[in-house]
């Protein structure tokens, strides 16, 4: 009789322990879940991050060369603004000495 409840009290321990690790696995797959979940977070938000960085790279190297060449435009614009004027001048000039000859 001795024997049969050692037996029975080893089953019991036995299915226990069993019990025990069961619930230890599942623990450990959802840490690891939870761990793996963690680092898929942190790799799509550090993704997203570095594509917002490349694309305010790239809007602002555009930005800089619309700025480059409308400095650019701007100068040539000047340039021919100045020449006009030059032009007006000369002919406002040129036609007021053509009034004063005809004046006189």
């Amino acid at each position: 009789m001795r024997s049969d409840e050692i037996v029975r009290n080893l089953k019991i321990v036995v299915l226990i322990a069993v019990a025990l690790a069961i619930v230890g696995a599942v623990l450990y797959l959802i840490y690891g879940f939870t761990i793996l979940w963690q680092a898929m977070a942190a790799a799509i938000i550090t993704g997203f991050l570095s594509l917002m960085v490349l694309i305010f790279v790239v809007v602002s190297i555009y930005l800089w060369t619309k700025n480059l060449l409308l400095k650019r435009d701007i100068k040539r614009y000047e340039m021919e603004l100045k020449y006009c004027r030059e032009e007006l001048k000369k002919k406002h000039y040129s036609n007021q000495e053509d009034n004063r000859k005809i004046d006189d």
